[in-house]
């Protein structure tokens, strides 16, 4: 899982070639760390993409004008697309929901399915 900054957002985040799920979590928040090993998991699923960025942001610590945070976890997906805007994400919060979802809108499989199993 990619950590994103204030500094780095544009880069990692907006990069139109890239489709990036991003969660914005607070470090105190229990809906955060029950969601963490789950999003751990996505992230090693996808890490070797080359068209699929899993990120998260400390959402206590950076804002950032093109997310809106209403709660934490706040995710959200940008599109690979020049000029891509946050949609957020209304899907469950399991792993396979997440992957799924990822998969579909970012036309690519999770390239790591034989590590799923060991994690």
């Amino acid at each position: 899982v990619r950590v994103v900054v204030g500094k780095n957002f544009d880069e990692v985040v907006l990069d139109p070639k890239k489709f990036v799920l991003l969660e914005v979590y607070a470090p105190w928040c229990g809906h955060c760390k029950k969601l963490a090993p789950v999003y751990s998991k996505l992230g090693a699923l996808f890490k070797d993409s080359d068209k699929v960025v899993i990120a998260k942001m400390d959402g206590t610590e950076n804002e950032v004008p093109h997310v809106e945070v209403k709660g934490f976890p706040t995710i959200v997906y940008f599109d690979a697309k020049e000029g891509a805007t946050a949609e957020p994400y209304q899907g469950g919060r399991e792993l396979e929901n997440l992957q799924k979802f990822v998969e579909d809108k970012a036309g690519v499989k999770a390239e790591a399915k034989e590590q799923h199993e060991e994690l």
